[in-house]
């Protein structure tokens, strides 16, 4: 062997010894990194693999009426998951789940992508889902890998529809929901309130969900809790106790239902408490606190009626007779009358330039005062009345008294109704386009004036307790599940009447006579144990039938409960709405003895 190939064998050793230890130099430095740099993060990815995180849904907060009678619940339900690092092919998945649960396999695509927060965390596909489907997936569960079955709080409310414009509906966040700042802590699937006080205490009934840790194997089943995890317990939602009276809701909604369409509102004069609050027609809100069916949704939303509509709050309606005493405090607050002034007799109608304008009454009423003109409800009389105070006085007296504002109630969605003044007007029709004649079927609160039924109850309790208009609230107290902490709404007022207290003595005699003398267009309501100060009102509807009204307040000289019952197109409000009121006024004071009699009342 040369020295030449010699020394080209060492080299070449030498190279090989170069290349080998180079790698494993290599080797070395990549197992060091792993383990010193990045050995935390793949150590975390394996405990992922082996660790299932499984949301728990905290159950909304129970209501409950002022008695405590528990009004609206949870139940359990059953939701279905899916956890996509167990899912090896997501698009024959979805299409193996459209043919379980319903739908089309995009739409279930769509559903895992909006809900994605990475591949560990399970993915909500379906709420309340009936038991048979249940059933199937878990008699073919290796069908179904990662798909996951869970045990959810779902609403539950009370039978026969009552209340169900009081609570509202809970339904699924919307993606436009989830774009806004107030639903950051929100995901796809969550459930939120989406009307009534479902949606207006929404941050106090939600809760927070909780979260559990569960080890399973590489094929997807479950071992059981992880040990050295612990489980993040979920909160309830805090209990609401309402000012509803139950009783008197279950009253209210079965005679107004019997009677057709409309709203009844009963507050308490003396702080502003909601006892009774019912809107008809009414709705299912067990419907929507599930998975509401495309069909049931399109006959909700098509129904000609609007079920969902809450005439309480958002129904406008002019009101009729029921403003008469309003207009009678414009004109007794500028010492344009006083409760003995007299105006032309009532002959059944009156002209007003070229028109002529009639009373309820085709014979008429003759000669009345202020209070007999209430009393009887003479159209007349009120038409001079307002002629006599014009649009400018009558309208700073009405706005003045808040009509035509927010009575600010504790429900999401409340309508201001409308005070028509000169400005409106000339907007309307244009500067000269209208006549001061307008102000004659407003003092009798027809035309353009608009109110609510939630105004009406208001603004009658403030008759009653000496002109103070309260805010009206639903709730009572809202008790927190943590350490039991409990926060009570206080009464709050938020305006007075612009009428003195011998102006409004003046009213509460008239009222009284509405419901007490056998003139009276109210005679219906009176009670044998209370008096009763009231209004009727026969509002014209453009649209149909006349609506009818009636809203009191009892006792007379110190009320406890003032009620505005309104009836669409059912006619007369003395006929009508009055006998719904005094249903709820009998059993309301069902425990106050009757007054004695006396030979003069037998009379």
């Amino acid at each position: 062997m040369t020295p030449d190939s010699q020394d080209g064998r060492r080299f070449n050793y030498r190279l090989l010894s170069l290349i080998a230890f180079a790698f494993i130099v290599f080797i070395f430095v990549k197992l060091s990194g792993m383990q010193i740099f990045s050995g935390r993060a793949y150590r975390k990815a394996s405990e992922q693999n082996g660790v299932r995180v499984v949301p728990i849904s905290a159950p909304r907060g129970i209501i409950a009426d002022r008695h405590g009678t528990l009004l609206v619940k949870n139940r359990p339900s059953y939701s279905i998951y899916l956890v996509p690092y167990e899912v090896k092919d997501i698009d024959s998945a979805a299409v193996r789940l459209a043919d379980v649960l319903g739908g089309q396999p995009d739409e279930i695509k769509k559903q895992i992508r909006l809900g994605w927060q990475g591949y560990f965390r399970p993915i909500r596909l379906k709420r309340d889902v009936e038991f048979n489907t249940i059933c199937f997936i878990e008699e073919h569960v290796l069908d179904f890998p990662g798909i996951i079955l869970q045990v959810e709080p779902t609403r539950l409310y009370p039978e026969g529809n009552l209340g169900s414009h009081i609570w509202g509906y809970v339904g699924e966040v919307t993606e436009a929901e989830l774009a806004s700042p107030s639903y950051s802590d929100y995901t796809l699937g969550d459930i939120v309130g989406k009307d009534g006080l479902e949606k207006q205490y929404e941050q106090y009934l939600k809760g927070q969900n909780g979260l559990k840790y569960l080890e399973v194997t590489a094929a997807g089943k479950v071992l059981g809790e992880l040990p050295d995890k612990q489980p993040i317990k979920p909160v309830r939602g805090s209990e609401l106790t309402l000012e509803i009276d139950w009783d008197l809701q279950i009253i209210a909604e079965t005679e107004l239902a019997a009677r057709g369409s409309g709203a009844v509102v009963a507050v308490d004069p003396r702080d502003g408490a909601v006892r009774v609050l019912c809107s008809v027609p009414d709705f299912d809100a067990n419907l929507f606190s599930g998975v509401i069916s495309p069909e049931a949704w399109n006959d909700v939303m098509t129904d000609p009626l609007h079920p969902l509509f809450n005439r309480s709050i958002k129904g406008t309606y002019p009101p009729g007779s029921v403003m008469k005493p309003f207009t009678a405090a414009a004109g007794l607050a500028n010492n344009l009358i006083n409760e003995f002034t007299h105006f032309e007799t009532c002959y059944g109608q009156k002209k007003f330039g070229n028109r002529i304008f009639k009373c309820w009454r085709p014979e008429g009423h003759g000669k009345l005062d202020l209070v007999g003109a209430i009393i009887q409800s003479c159209d007349v009389y009120f038409y001079q009345l307002g002629a006599a105070e014009g649009l400018e006085l009558w309208s700073a007296t009405a706005m003045a008294s808040r009509f035509g504002q927010k009575t600010g109630i504790d429900m999401p969605g409340e309508f201001d109704g409308l005070v028509p003044t000169a400005t409106y007007f000339d907007s309307r029709y244009g500067k000269d386009g209208w006549t001061k004649y307008l102000m004659v079927n407003l003092a009798i609160g027809q035309g353009e004036l608009l109110v609510t039924p939630v105004q009406m109850a208001v603004l009658f309790a403030a008759l009653g307790n000496g002109g103070y208009i309260y805010r009206p609230r639903l709730i009572s107290r809202i008790e927190s599940p943590v350490n039991r902490q409990i926060e009570t709404m206080k009464p709050e007022i938020t305006g007075h009447l612009p009428i003195t207290p011998k102006n409004l003595e003046i009213l509460r005699k008239s009222l009284i006579g509405v419901v007490s003398d056998i003139r009276g267009t109210a005679h219906a309501a009176e009670l044998k144990n209370v008096v009763v100060a009231g209004k009727t009102g026969t509002a014209q509807n453009p649209h149909g039938e006349d609506h009818a009204w009636f809203v009191c307040f009892a006792p007379a000289e110190s009320p406890e409960l003032a009620v505005a019952v309104l009836v669409e197109n059912a006619g007369h409000g003395g006929s009508v709405a009055a006998p719904l009121a005094k249903k709820i006024l009998e059993k309301y004071f069902e425990n106050v003895p009757a007054a004695p009699r006396t030979v003069s009342d037998s009379n």
